[in-house]
């Protein structure tokens, strides 16, 4: 694998290279999504023991936080034009770093709410940008990579989430929880003081007026968006159902069925680095319709309820869960400047956080009336399969967008 290569910066300019960007943005990935969004999933349990003492509140704390993920969405489209993307995720990362503080001293729930809306406002001033400034930093050849790799920070987070839980568990037992949390907040400061310091990407071109439609903007954008739509729903049902599935349909024990469900966080720490890669090769539209298409058989193999299709089936799952989003980032970052991309990815991310609150509530209504998860998945495989053939309509090379530099870029 080559080196990441950095664009030139503008005389006189303090911009970092990749080699200090990427892992810059791999950490504040991780915070955003590993600590601030799917951490929660990992301590309910005694989360709900010690506090909440009810799923239904502890599942619409779960919801609050990614509502509170799109409203930091839409505010990062709408003021794009004024916004830095660095300077963003700079407030997103003390933001989640706030509200991991406050999760981990919350004495009540309305402290909980408090800390997960922090969270997941944070977390989306921090991941909507943070594709826009990889793919800026190198060349057009190596930007699926660039953003690949940012993307892989997402299952570092969750895995590192996941050890950490593990650890806090066995050291103070299985009803702790505020430790793992104040240890994630450490780490979010760290990260955040790091990105204050050395977060300071190349200048690129703003020609003009920055809105919500720079989407439009976007060769095939109507595809890109509905994909991403689809993309949603299919992993909410996924990843909402899966350990489920495995044990009410397919008699799996508990053990080997959250075993399965780790193989998916594993797998996404690659997926973005080598599917962003391959669609630098073979182009976005390929690399996007592909990776649906693995994403459906994938999900179908699910209601077989046998291995080794289901190690097969969370592998291959977990490839393109984080492999389809650092195309389609690549895609809008092949047209779009860094602020620009920000505004036309909250856009797109939107249409996704849609799905992603319909899906979960969507497979449990049909779990309920048919009695098994299979009709759930085929719904899922469904609206992978349609992510696919909205993206076989995307143009087969999008021209790339000259680099002159800017200073207002950050």
């Amino acid at each position: 694998m080559r080196p990441l290569r950095a664009r030139r910066p503008a005389e006189g300019s303090a911009a970092a290279g990749p080699r200090v960007l990427i892992p810059l943005l791999v950490l504040a990935a991780a915070v955003a999504q590993g600590f601030g969004r799917f951490g929660y999933a990992l301590l309910l349990p005694a989360v709900d023991a010690d506090l909440v003492h009810s799923y239904a509140v502890a599942g619409l704390i779960g919801t609050l936080n990614l509502t509170a993920y799109l409203a930091g969405t839409l505010v990062v489209s709408l003021t794009a034009e004024r916004l830095a993307p660095a300077t963003s995720v700079r407030v997103g990362l003390l933001l989640t770093t706030a509200g991991l503080t406050v999760l981990a001293l919350a004495p009540s729930v309305p402290g909980l709410v408090a800390g997960m809306v922090l969270a997941g406002f944070g977390g989306a001033l921090i991941w909507v940008p943070a594709p826009g400034i990889a793919g800026a930093a190198v060349p057009v050849a190596r930007r699926g990579l660039a953003i690949g790799i940012t993307g892989s920070g997402v299952g570092v987070g969750v895995v590192a989430s996941s050890a950490l839980t593990a650890l806090v568990h066995a050291v103070a037992g299985p009803g702790a929880w505020r430790p793992v949390w104040a240890v994630e907040a450490v780490l979010a400061a760290l990260v955040a003081l790091a990105a204050l310091r050395w977060l300071r990407p190349p200048v690129t071109p703003v020609a003009g007026r920055v809105r919500v439609s720079a989407l439009r903007a976007v060769p095939g954008w109507v595809g890109s968006m509905l994909s991403y739509g689809g993309y949603g729903l299919a992993i909410a049902v996924y990843m909402t159902f899966l350990v489920a599935a495995y044990q009410d349909d397919a008699g799996f024990g508990a053990g080997h069925a959250s075993a399965v469900f780790a193989l998916v966080g594993v797998a996404v720490t690659a997926g973005g680095v080598l599917v962003g890669r391959w669609s630098d090769s073979v182009g976005r539209r390929a690399a996007m319709t592909w990776t649906y298409v693995a994403m459906t058989g994938a999900i179908l193999l699910v209601p077989v309820g046998a291995e080794p299709w289901a190690v097969l089936s969370a592998v291959v799952f977990g490839l393109a869960l984080s492999g389809a989003p650092a195309v389609l980032a690549a895609h809008l970052a092949d047209t779009l400047d860094p602020r620009r991309f920000a505004a036309a990815f909250g856009a797109v991310t939107l249409v996704f956080g849609l799905a992603q609150l319909v899906g979960p509530q969507l497979g449990g209504w049909i779990a309920d009336r048919t009695g098994s998860f299979t009709v759930a998945f085929l719904v899922a495989a469904g609206a992978s399969l349609a992510a696919a053939l909205a993206s076989a309509t995307l143009p087969r090379r999008a021209a790339a967008r000259p680099v002159p530099a800017d200073p207002r870029a950050d």
